[in-house]
């Protein structure tokens, strides 16, 4: 089968071309449209750009797959969902309004008439496939079973919601957490958890309530963690906002997580506010150490939950390998606990586990569902995840001609680069096709020497831009992941955090977060051979072999996807440098040095 994956929704849309179970193109829109999140838009401009990397026509495709379990709300079962919510947790105006809205927006023949509608503005008389829809957790399962390389595994999806009742989070139906068994090609549904108990809400709440933005910034709170210390008080009052059941599940307090009147923000009602006896930080309001307790605590509570859970579907199930998706499971942290948890044997999380990426997932299990046989035949490790726009020589040059730059062809352009890292400049690298997901992971990268604070501290003050308290995260070697790393397992996607080894604070302090961690990118040759060879050569002008690697982007945009892009940022940042393929362009006051 030949299917095209859309995700449409309030943020982050994005398509994928998958051929028969493999992933041929995948894009999210903000990377071609140059607004992050792409906030309100349809994929259109990555439906074109994965149709024409794949060389195919809208007529060539067999289905067009997404991720809503729209059938749900044709039913009634949506309706009668929200009716048994109403009936536990009394609902407010603004909740019943939201609740009828997605009950209208989001049937079969509304989401269907969007999509055709698009494709008829972009496409005009061209056949439009059949539209099928599959319910969102299903998605993300066979994304993370189906691309885990293992089998005989636990399987962890787990977000916001599946649905659009009280936040607008992209899915479809009620879900938050769901496990399954994944074995001989199949998936077993094992249990699930619906809304309004969800962790993600847990986490994006409080993300809100400490200035930050919502399905944004929680990595900020991630981050910000690490500097809090345990404080008894803070703890006791999330305990009694959510907790595990004790038979693999978790329950929550909704009217102080998810219901009730807002005026603070839409992601969390005005009665948490009261709860934590606080008022909730504004974003240009200092952090304080208050602040970075609270942050602490919540990823704790996170990972404490979690950890329940994984514990109870091991022991039940017999399975000690775990594959992770859905949004949550873009915290590292909560990954890196999991990992060096004991709990379980080894861990994969999907690098494209929030909703983008389920574009992929949405055509994956429409190929499940129709053609399983076919699909577990295709059952392997994802290797990566440069599925978007790729720009050969050729056309790099064509640019570089057109803007009347400077630059230089390099055939080792490798060394070049290494030996400006190994001098302390800051190189931007733009090789084959863009990243899909939130890494940067060695195609649309920001270099730096990981052996230097300084290094560290002048990407963020003259490109990124960022907060003090976010972590820079390294690319290494397997070697580097030998010495630098004191508990690991195959990292090529920047989704998992182990703790380091003393040569690492030592030898590559600016890439070791405060709490002596790091989320390595572990690179061999056979995964992106030109960034391997580059990481050798800095390696045998250093003896260092890692690299600092940050995604090529300043604060606020996406990451850059055509050379007019990266020249761009280029020419409007510190950059030292840019590697361009194999042409390289240097600022001439680091020329003169």
């Amino acid at each position: 089968m030949l299917l095209l994956g859309v995700f449409h929704s309030y943020s982050d849309p994005s398509a994928a071309l998958v051929h028969d179970g493999r992933v041929v193109a995948f894009v999210e829109e903000e990377r071609l449209s140059r607004v992050k999140h792409a906030k309100g838009a349809f994929p259109s401009r990555a439906i074109a750009s994965v149709l024409e990397t794949g060389g195919v026509s809208l007529g060539d495709i067999d289905a067009i797959a997404q991720a809503w379990d729209c059938p749900a709300y044709d039913s009634g079962a949506m309706a009668a969902h929200y009716d048994h919510i109403n009936a536990l947790y009394p609902a407010n105006p603004s909740d019943i309004a939201y609740q009828q809205r997605h009950l209208a927006h989001l049937t079969s023949a509304h989401q269907e008439s969007v999509i055709r509608q698009h494709l008829r503005q972009q496409f005009g008389e061209a056949a439009i496939p059949p539209i099928r829809f599959v319910k969102h957790h299903l998605a993300h399962a066979c994304m993370a079973y189906f691309h885990s390389g293992m089998d005989n595994v636990l399987v962890l999806t787990i977000d916001g919601s599946g649905e659009l009742v009280l936040t607008i989070d992209g899915s479809g139906e009620a879900v938050s957490t769901a496990w399954w068994r994944g074995s001989g090609g199949r998936l077993e549904l094992l249990h699930e958890v619906n809304i309004p108990h969800s962790l993600g809400w847990f986490y994006s709440a409080f993300t809100e309530y400490l200035g930050f933005q919502a399905y944004d910034g929680e990595y900020k709170l991630m981050g910000l963690a690490a500097y809090g210390q345990a404080n008894p008080v803070l703890r006791e009052k999330l305990e009694k906002l959510i907790w595990y059941d004790g038979a693999g599940g978790f329950v929550s307090d909704p009217m102080r997580l998810s219901r009730g009147p807002r005026q603070y923000s839409y992601y969390y009602p005005d009665a948490l506010a009261d709860y934590m006896e606080k008022p909730p930080r504004a974003w240009r309001d200092e952090l304080t150490q208050w602040h970075m307790d609270l942050a602490y605590e919540v990823q704790r509570r996170l990972e404490i939950l979690v950890a329940g859970m994984v514990q109870h579907w091991s022991e039940k199930t017999g399975l000690r390998q775990l594959a992770v998706a859905g949004g949550v499971g873009l915290n590292v942290k909560m990954n890196g606990h999991l990992f060096t948890s004991g709990l379980i044997d080894d861990l994969f999380v999907h690098p494209l586990c929030a909703d983008p990426g389920v574009s992929i997932g949405a055509a994956m299990a429409l190929e499940y569902l129709d053609h399983p046989n076919e699909l577990a035949q295709l059952r392997q490790k994802l290797r990566r995840v440069d599925f978007g726009p790729a720009y050969d020589d050729a056309a790099i040059e064509q640019v570089l001609k057109g803007c009347k730059l400077h630059y230089t062809y390099e055939p080792m352009i490798e060394a070049r680069v290494a030996d400006l890292l190994a001098r302390g400049q800051v190189v931007g690298w733009f090789q084959g096709g863009v990243e899909g997901g939130p890494r940067a992971l060695g195609h649309r990268s920001i270099l730096a020497d990981p052996r230097s604070v300084a290094s560290r501290d002048k990407v963020n003050s003259v490109i990124k831009f960022r907060e003090f308290w976010r972590p820079f995260c390294p690319s290494m070697t397997p070697a580097g992941a030998e010495r630098y790393l004191s508990r690991y397992t195959d990292a090529p996607f920047m989704v998992l955090a182990f703790p380091c080894r003393d040569a690492a604070a030592r030898e590559v302090p600016a890439i070791v977060h405060v709490d002596g961690s790091c989320r390595p990118q572990i690179v061999d040759a056979e995964q992106n051979p030109r960034y391997f060879r580059l990481l050798r050569a800095f390696d045998r002008l250093t003896g260092v072999p890692c690299l600092l690697n940050t995604s090529f982007n300043v604060k606020g945009e996406p990451i850059v996807c055509t050379p007019h892009d990266a020249l761009r940022t280029f020419a409007a940042t510190g950059l030292d440098a840019l590697a361009l393929g194999s042409y390289l362009l240097v600022k001439p006051e680091v020329v003169a040095r």
